[in-house]
C-alpha cells in the first residue's frame, strides 16, 4: 500500500464504460450543468449564515460555529468527570452519526476496557432507534445490577423534543432511574434539541434544568448534522488516544479541507464531490443504473448505514435517485458479490479503500497449512485486505461492472470527516442535477429544496399515532 496517498477518486476506467455508449452531447450537456451548479453553491460564500440556515444548508459552516464547537467540549469534559457510562438516545440522523464516529473511531470494545485503559472516557450506548424493548431492557438491566446506574448521563437527541421511539426510551429510563433512588433524574439528562419553545425537551429544561443542553442548529437535518453538536458531543466524550478538544479539532479539520475542496473548480481533481456526483448522474440519467453499491473496505459497518440515509432519504424523490446498497468488504464478497456479477448490470459500485488501517498484525510464517494460506504467511492483515480490496475492482471493471475507488488516507478522524462531508457534498450536488430545487412550477426554490427534505415520513408517524390511540381505547 501506499503510505503518502491522497484523499482522492480513481474512477477512470468506470467512467470510459459508462461514457463509451453515451453521446458527446449529452456530455457535454452534463458538464455544462456542472458548472453552472458549481457556480450557484459558490454563491454561498458571499450569505450569511441564517441566509444558508433558510436554505437547509447551514450544515456547510458547521466547522466554523465556533460558540457550539466549545460548548460541545466543555460539555464533554464535565461528563468525563462526573460519569461512568454515557448513553445516546436518538433516532435516524441523530442516531447514525454518532454510531459511525464511535463504530469507526473508537476501540470495537471500547466498553470492555478497564477504566485505565479508556483514560476517562465512559462506556457508551446507543438507543432510541426503536420501539423494541429488548436491548434497552438489557442495557438497563446491566447497568443497575452493576451498580452504574446513578453514573450513567443520557443524551437525549431530538429537535423537536417529540420523536416517538427517541422520547418512548428517555421515559423508560427516566423511571428506571427513580426505581433506583435516582431523586435528581434531570441532574444526569443531557438535551441536545432545538432552541425554543417548540422542542419539549428545551421547555422541560426550563422547568428542571438538566446536566446540559446542546443544539440541534437550525438549518441542519439529522442526516447532515454529525458534524454539529449531535455527534461532536459522544465523539468528544469517548476520546482515548487524545482529550476531547484535540480530538473535535483534528475531526474538524478535515471537515475544513473538504469545504476548500468543494470550492474547487469543478473539474479539478481536488474536487471530490463534483466527480462522485457526475459519475452517479451518468449511471443513473444516460446507462439505466439502478442500484449503487456502497462498499466499505474495512471491518466498519455504520459507515454503510449512514450512507444508506444520506443518498436515499435526500435523492429519492420525484421518482428518481439510485438505490444504495450498503455492504463492506470483503465480507460482502461472499454475500452479493456474485449477483453483482452475474446478475442484472444494473450496479454501479463505489469501493472505499483505506490505506491505512491503524494497528497491523502479520500472519505467521511457517504455519504448515498450506492451501491458499502460504499466498498469505508474512504479510500484515491490512496488505491482504488491500489486496482483496484491489482485487475485487479489476474483477468488477473486467466484468464490465462500473466500479471506481475513492482512496482515503487513514482511518482516524480528520480523514473520516473528509469522507462524510465529502459524500455530503456529493449529494447536495447529485440533487441539483435532479433538479430538486425546482418547485412544481419549475421555479428554483432553495429554500424548499427536496435534497433537505423527507415528508414521506410522516405517513407512518401518523398513522403510529393513531394506532396507539386506539390500543389506548381499548385497553
Amino acid at each position: 500500500m501506499n503510505q503518502n496517498t491522497t484523499f482522492g477518486l480513481d474512477n477512470a476506467k468506470s467512467l470510459e464504460l459508462l461514457t463509451s455508449g453515451v453521446n458527446h452531447a449529452h456530455i457535454a450537456e452534463l458538464n455544462s450543468r456542472l458548472t453552472d451548479i458549481h457556480s450557484q453553491f459558490a454563491q454561498e460564500r458571499d450569505m450569511d449564515y441564517p441566509a444558508l440556515q433558510k436554505r437547509l444548508r447551514a450544515w456547510t459552516r458547521s466547522h466554523l460555529q465556533t460558540k457550539d464547537i466549545e460548548s460541545v467540549i466543555e460539555l464533554a469534559q464535565k461528563i468525563r468527570e462526573k460519569f461512568k457510562v454515557f448513553i445516546v438516545v436518538g433516532i435516524g440522523g441523530s442516531d447514525l452519526g454518532g454510531r459511525t464516529l464511535h463504530d469507526t473511531l473508537d476501540h470495537p470494545y471500547h466498553n470492555q476496557l478497564s477504566e485505565e485503559r479508556r483514560k476517562g472516557a465512559p462506556e457508551i450506548y446507543f438507543t432510541g432507534d426503536t420501539f423494541d424493548p429488548k436491548r434497552l431492557l438489557a442495557l438497563l438491566d446491566i447497568l443497575e445490577t452493576t451498580g452504574k446506574l446513578d453514573k450513567t448521563c443520557v443524551n437525549i437527541i431530538s429537535k423537536s423534543g417529540k420523536t416517538g421511539e427517541t422520547i418512548s426510551a428517555a421515559l423508560v429510563i427516566k423511571e428506571r432511574l427513580n426505581r433506583a433512588g435516582v431523586k435528581e433524574w434531570n441532574r444526569q439528562i443531557v438535551a441536545t434539541t432545538g432552541q425554543n419553545e417548540q422542542s419539549v425537551l428545551f421547555q422541560m429544561n426550563k422547568l428542571t434544568p438538566f446536566f446540559g443542553m446542546l443544539p440541534v442548529p437550525d438549518g441542519v437535518g439529522g442526516r447532515f448534522s454529525f458534524a454539529s453538536p449531535v455527534g461532536l458531543l459522544p465523539m468528544a466524550v469517548t476520546a482515548v488516544n487524545s482529550t476531547p478538544k484535540e480530538r473535535v479539532e483534528a475531526a474538524l479539520s478535515g471537515y475544513a479541507e473538504a469545504h476548500e475542496r468543494f470550492l474547487a473548480s469543478e473539474d479539478s481533481s481536488a474536487n471530490i464531490a463534483f466527480s462522485l456526483a457526475k459519475w452517479w448522474q451518468l449511471g443513473e440519467q444516460f446507462c439505466a443504473k439502478t442500484d449503487l453499491v456502497f462498499c466499505n473496505y474495512a471491518d466498519d459497518a455504520r459507515l454503510g448505514d449512514w450512507f444508506v440515509q444520506l443518498y436515499e432519504e435526500s435523492l429519492q424523490e420525484r421518482c428518481g435517485g439510485l438505490n444504495v446498497i450498503g455492504t463492506r468488504g470483503p465480507t460482502g464478497n461472499h454475500s452479493i458479490l456474485n449477483g453483482i456479477l452475474r446478475g442484472p448490470h444494473d450496479k454501479l459500485v463505489l469501493l472505499l479503500r483505506w490505506h491505512d488501517l491503524g494497528e497491523d498484525a502479520t500472519i505467521p510464517i511457517g504455519s504448515g497449512v498450506g492451501g491458499d494460506l502460504k499466498y498469505f504467511e508474512g504479510l500484515p492483515l491490512s496488505a491482504i485486505q488491500d489486496a482483496s480490496c484491489l482485487a475485487t475492482c479489476e474483477d468488477y471493471l473486467k466484468n464490465g461492472v462500473p466500479t471506481a475507488l475513492l482512496n482515503v488516507p487513514k482511518r482516524d478522524e480528520r480523514n473520516l470527516f473528509l469522507l462524510m462531508r465529502t459524500l455530503m457534498d456529493a449529494v447536495a450536488v447529485k440533487g441539483r442535477l435532479q433538479n430538486l430545487a425546482l418547485n412544481n412550477a419549475g421555479e428554483t426554490d432553495p429554500c424548499n429544496e427536496l435534497t433537505y427534505l423527507q415528508d414521506g415520513v410522516e405517513g407512518y408517524k401518523i398513522g403510529t399515532r393513531q394506532k396507539a390511540a386506539e390500543m389506548q381505547q381499548k385497553a
